[in-house]
């Protein structure tokens, strides 16, 4: 077996010497061993690629020269004793001057082949391998991933999570299709008529004219971009900064390794929410046995979780927040049963819960589940209906929420690949300062020298504020120069969606008046903020339980 990752390698070819071919898309849990034998900050999907072949016993390996990332996995791979590596060079042009060059390296491939197997090219294997059909595509409307290469638990996951048909759009969908033959079987004849059809495809965007890409966006039929990139590779990202956005669109980077698509789940279902395009959720009768008014909505986050309960006008009956704890599940259980409590209501009394937030997922109780992107909304444009966007620093990730003007999402920017920049991070920096949050809180809005800490990543940073502890900075400018760190990650977001005021902060951090003032500084206007913003996303849930 050969495995190959280019849409323009030769595979075909491989079948006239009788060799099965097999696309890589591999999704590793982690890329140790990679890392071990490639610098780190190569592209993500190049570290899988040789993880993987150094995992997998190929015959061969074959690649083409598309990036230089892809051209060191193959020096490397070319040193192990295991395996043969085959590199062809492929053109930036996909005229006639670029087919006529890659047929003459497809020649060269073709002869180098044959010395070493022993064997000659079999024509007539090799054109029965060659469809002549395209591939037509699916009627109907459809989702489509767009961009750099997808893996196949992303593409599982949103097939698994929409209603409609999702497509591979990136550069691992192939468009092979090779009309009639040359008449003339002559080898030059072959390899040229081969190289056109191969180069005819949608280009990737290392070709020197990727202006047929247009098309990719241009089917009515298309109801939605999930556009992909790619950790450390900046090709496609360049692409969707410059595309114009005429349709929801969500930007994924992922990094390649199985272990994220958990994380990746909540965006992907926050997206199929707002675009309407989520697959039906059964919904759970009444876990009442007898009619019943009232509902609950459950946030379990990270670091906290809030329970509310509504009575059938949608009045705030009860409300409660403890720490998560270890058990997901049983926070959801101690929290609805204080605010059940609270209330004076037993368990059988509530219609409806609706659980929300990191750990949505892991009660068996609830009626249904949301993501925290849509109950935010719907509980902020609820206390705020002229709310028009929703900052949220949870414990474990970072969110911007773009309102439209009935309080539906209409764009949103998360990170949560790095602690820098969230409820966790406050928490490191208190442990490391010796200071409790609400101290922090306070110490923040009296600082009188301006320290910058410029480390993204939340473990540097926290070097940088032991480095200014032993500069003997005084601690209230040290939380200054942290608060102002928080409200640069936050802007970013903001403008990465472009998103505009009324701000609205929720989540515990929004109590911290420190971080609060940084952010309004940062974002040049103020900011509102409820009367207790931690229930913002279980407010919400609750209001998507009464309906």
């Amino acid at each position: 077996m050969t495995g190959y990752m280019c849409k323009y390698a030769p595979i075909e070819l491989l079948a006239g010497f009788d060799i099965a071919a097999e696309f890589l898309l591999p999704s590793e849990n982690s890329l140790d061993l990679a890392e071990s034998h490639i610098y780190p900050s190569i592209c993500s999907y190049a570290k899988s690629v040789l993880q993987h072949s150094l995992k997998t016993s190929y015959d061969a390996i074959l690649f083409t020269d598309c990036c230089d990332a892809m051209k060191r996995v193959a020096d490397v791979l070319a040193k192990q004793a295991n395996q043969n590596v085959y590199q062809v060079g492929l053109p930036r042009l996909a005229d006639q001057r670029g087919a006529d060059w890659y047929a003459d390296i497809l020649e060269r491939f073709v002869n180098e082949l044959e010395i070493e197997i022993d064997r000659e090219l079999d024509v007539e294997r090799f054109l029965n391998a060659c469809p002549n059909t395209s591939n037509e595509n699916e009627q109907g409307d459809y989702i489509g991933i767009v961009g750099a290469r997808a893996s196949l638990p992303l593409l599982d996951e949103c097939r698994n999570l929409c209603n409609i048909s999702v497509r591979d759009m990136t550069c691992a969908s192939q468009e092979r299709y090779f009309d009639n033959p040359p008449e003339n079987r002559k080898r030059s004849a072959l390899m040229r008529w081969y190289a056109s059809a191969l180069l005819s495809q949608t280009p990737c965007l290392r070709m020197a004219d990727t202006s047929a890409r247009k098309g990719l966006f241009a089917d009515p039929s298309m109801k939605g971009i999930i556009y992909h990139t790619i950790k450390f590779c900046d090709f496609y990202s360049f692409e969707y900064a410059a595309m114009e956005k005429k349709m929801p669109t969500l930007k994924l980077e992922t990094d390649y390794t199985a272990t994220g698509i958990g994380q990746i789940r909540t965006r992907l279902e926050a997206f199929f929410e707002a675009t309407g395009k989520q697959k039906e959720i059964s919904v759970r009768s009444s876990v009442s046995s007898k009619a019943a008014d009232y509902y609950a909505g459950i946030d379990i986050g990270s670091t906290s979780t809030e329970a509310v309960i509504l009575n059938s006008d949608g009045s705030l009956l009860a409300q409660a927040i403890i720490r998560t704890g270890a058990k997901s599940k049983d926070a959801a259980n101690q929290a609805l049963g204080n605010a059940l409590e609270q209330s004076g209501l037993e368990r059988l009394g509530i219609a409806r819960i609706v659980t929300t937030g990191y750990g949505r997922k892991a009660v068996d109780f609830e009626s249904r589940h949301i993501t925290e992107i849509s109950c935010h909304a719907r509980g902020v444009s609820c206390l705020f209906p002229e709310a028009r966007a929703i900052i949220d620093i949870g414990g474990q990730d970072s969110k911007v929420i773009c309102l439209n003007a009935d309080g539906t999402v209409a764009d949103f920017a998360m990170n949560d690949k790095c602690a820098a920049g969230t409820g966790r991070f406050l928490e490191l920096m208190s442990v490391t300062l010796g200071i409790p949050l609400e101290q922090m809180s306070e110490l923040g809005l009296h600082w009188h020298e301006d320290v910058t800490i410029s480390s993204m990543c939340a473990i540097f940073a926290e070097s940088e504020v032991i480095s200014l502890i032993a500069q003997n900075k005084e601690t209230c400018d040290i939380i200054r120069g942290i608060n102002l760190s928080i409200a640069g990650r936050v802007a970013g977001l903001v403008g990465r969606i472009r998103a505009e005021g009324p701000f609205v902060m929720s989540g515990g951090v929004a109590k911290n008046s420190g971080v609060l003032l940084a952010l309004e500084q940062k974002l040049g206007q103020p900011i509102l903020v409820a009367q207790e913003p931690q229930i913002c996303g279980a407010l919400g849930a609750a209001l998507y339980a009464m309906t």
